[in-house]
């Protein structure tokens, strides 16, 4: 062995002390002491991996000893020597000093060397597990503090985010208002120049806001600052007032919508987020599609699940993009100088909170599509209500 434990072995005999340190110098770190308070002194000061004591003693006694052993570091093993059959010495032993065993005096070497060694064992895995418990407890307070600081930073980006909203908002109202003076005038005078920069303009502005608007959401949902308003939810109106919001822009695209709707279409959502989704969802299949192209919008039901998908006509997506697709800002080149950015990650965070599903996969025949899965929640009837 090599004598990586100490044992301290307390005993009020020379004789026994000396027997003791001949039979296990060898394999252990020995340490003796011929009265209690001397082994005391001794386990203080060192650092001890077992104890063994002698019952009968002047001064205090071997459970005595053991006892106060046990208070002062209750991690090593503790065996009680004794050379009666004293059934109480033994019992308080067990009871108040929480010994591993008693031996009986005099000892057999070979069956004190199995006890030590067993003692030993049980020592090792003490050690290894309160070790791995103390790692554990390091571990759990670094990701408490982590989901602290992550709590902290969610804060503040959420503060931050409203504080740049309201800020801009107010140049933004000054600009739409000027925007819808000067686009008043150019409609007076149809010959005017103007109406070129105010189309621009318009665009811009209102590009701006839809940005501000997704913006908010996704830092509400992040930060946990909105609960979903669950309500009977007409799927294909739904669709329908999504496509009628992008009407403007499927008109200067040339595009159409071809509809492709089961059925079943009623189910308990929040109309308002799903609409949103689903009008993003549009928009981006509208400016990554080719002028005069067709856009499918098909709705589906199978399984309890409810789905949405659009497909377009584009170029569909690259690979990079593909895997990162529901994650915020993300600036692939996506072959026409356009980028995702925020609607798609909003869809995603949407869709978590209804316990749904937000994929996006590359058609066969060309283009892409993005599919919507709701777990189908059927709207309570009057009965079930009342």
């Amino acid at each position: 062995m090599d004598k990586r434990f100490t044992i301290l072995y307390v005993d009020d005999e020379q004789g026994n002390l000396n027997a003791f340190r001949i039979t296990f110098r060898r394999d252990y770190n020995i340490l003796l002491a011929e009265n209690a308070e001397e082994g005391l002194r001794l386990f203080e000061a060192e650092d001890v991996d077992l104890v063994l004591s002698d019952q009968r003693m002047p001064g205090m006694s071997g459970v005595e000893f053991l006892e106060r052993v046990c208070e002062i570091n209750p991690g090593p093993c503790r065996i009680l020597v004794t050379a009666y059959s004293d059934i109480d010495a033994i019992q308080n032993a067990v009871n108040r000093a929480n010994i591993f065993k008693y031996v009986r005096k005099p000892w057999d070497t070979e069956k004190l060397a199995k006890t030590i060694e067993q003692a030993l064992d049980v020592y090792g895995l003490r050690k290894m597990n309160q070790a791995l418990h103390d790692e554990l407890s390091e571990k759990n307070k670094a990701l408490e503090q982590a989901n602290v600081s992550l709590r902290e930073s969610d804060q503040l980006k959420y503060d931050f985010l409203k504080i740049i909203s309201h800020e801009m908002r107010t140049p933004l109202n000054g600009l739409r208002g000027a925007t819808q003076l000067l686009k008043i005038n150019s409609e007076r005078d149809p010959s005017s120049q103007n109406n070129e920069l105010v189309n621009v303009l318009e665009s811009s502005t209102n590009r701006l806001e839809q940005f501000l608007l997704l913006a908010e959401r996704i830092t509400s949902l992040k930060a946990k600052r909105y609960t979903l308003e669950l309500q009977e939810t007409q799927i294909v109106d739904l669709v329908k007032q999504a496509v009628a919001q992008i009407e403007p822009e499927l008109e200067r695209n040339q595009q159409r919508i071809a509809y492709d709707l089961c059925a079943e279409t009623h189910t308990l959502a929040d109309s308002q987020l799903l609409g949103i989704c689903v009008r993003e969802i549009l928009h981006n299949a509208a400016r990554h599609s080719p002028q005069g192209s067709e856009i499918t919008i098909r709705t589906s039901f199978r399984d309890d699940q409810l789905s949405i998908e659009v497909s377009d006509q584009g170029g569909g997506f690259p690979e990079p993009v593909l895997r990162n697709l529901f994650k915020i800002f993300i600036r692939e080149d996506l072959g026409q100088d356009q980028a995702l950015g925020l609607n798609l990650a909003l869809t995603k965070l949407v869709m978590d909170l209804h316990g749904g599903a937000a994929e996006a996969f590359n058609n066969p025949s060309g283009g892409a599509t993005v599919k919507l899965t709701l777990k189908h929640a059927p709207v309570p009837t009057e009965t079930s209500k009342a």
